[in-house]
C-alpha cells in the first residue's frame, strides 16, 4: 500500500524569523511537507507555478508584491491552491480584501499552531 501524500506547504512571509518558526511547527506534522519559502509576493507566485503547494500559508505585507495582491493572482491561475492569510492584525478591511482575493481563511500570526493546522487542513479541502 502507498504511503498517503503529504500536504504541500509554501510559506510566504517578508521575515526569516517568521518563516523559520512556521516551518518548525508545520514540519512536525506528518501528514505536511515545506515544499517552499518566498520573501515576497512575486516570489510566491513564481513558486506556485513551479512547486504547485496545496496551501500557501501568505503574509499581507512584503515588499515588492503584497499579500493580497499575490492571493488574488494565485487564485484565478491556480483555484486548486488554497491561500491562507496570516497577518500581525485583522482589521475588517483586510480580512475582506483577502477573502475577495481568494484567501480560504485569514488568521493572525498569534493564532495558536493547531489552529494554524486545522485551518491548513480546512482550506485543502
Amino acid at each position: 500500500m502507498s504511503e498517503p501524500q503529504k500536504i504541500k506547504v509554501l510559506i510566504a512571509d517578508d521575515h526569516l524569523s517568521v518563516r523559520l518558526g512556521l516551518k518548525i511547527f508545520l514540519e512536525t506534522n506528518d501528514d505536511m511537507v515545506i515544499v517552499g519559502e518566498a520573501a515576497n509576493g512575486q516570489q510566491t507566485i513564481a513558486l506556485c507555478e513551479a512547486l504547485r503547494p496545496d496551501v500557501v500559508l501568505m503574509d499581507v505585507k512584503m515588499p515588492i508584491m503584497d499579500g493580497i495582491t499575490a492571493t488574488a493572482i494565485i487564485t484565478h491561475q491556480h483555484p486548486e491552491i488554497g491561500v491562507v492569510i496570516l497577518t500581525n492584525s485583522v482589521p475588517l478591511e483586510v480580512a475582506q480584501a483577502a477573502y475577495q482575493a481568494g484567501a480560504k481563511a485569514v488568521l493572525q500570526k498569534t493564532t495558536p499552531p493547531f489552529e494554524i493546522r486545522e485551518t491548513i487542513l480546512l482550506a485543502i479541502r
